[in-house]
């Protein structure tokens, strides 16, 4: 396993509602990448996180992400919240370059603006 996984976040600011964001927290090791897979069966969204958030490690292997004031955040668990999206071809935010697998079906940026709840896997 990787021993510096990137960990996108921002620093926009938005209301918690501009949209909901709903999906299960997967890290892709080969991709080196933090998604959002959505709940419904559709595609894989780049997740940004709050400014403040880091990557929870469990000694070499990525567990999570642990977000400022909230327990850690563990891979497989099902987030819902709001933020807003950004699509990486017209968006002017000016994302940074990731690997194919990070967006697919038609996926996007998903700007995490606040967490309303974290189902754990299991």
């Amino acid at each position: 396993m990787r021993s510096d996984p990137t960990l996108l976040v921002h620093g926009v600011q938005g209301r918690s509602d501009d949209a909901q964001i709903d999906g299960y927290v997967r890290y892709l090791d080969d991709a080196d990448c933090f998604v959002i897979e959505a709940a419904a069966g559709g595609g894989r969204n780049v997740a940004v996180w709050p400014p403040g958030t880091t990557v929870w490690m469990d000694g070499v292997a990525v567990a999570g992400v642990d977000v400022p004031d909230r327990d850690p955040i563990a891979i497989g668990s099902r987030l819902t919240g709001g933020g807003g999206y950004a699509n990486p071809d017209t968006t002017d935010l000016d994302p940074p370059e990731v690997a194919a697998d990070c967006l697919s079906g038609g996926g996007e940026f998903a700007l995490i603006h606040a967490i309303s709840t974290v189902t754990p896997p299991g």
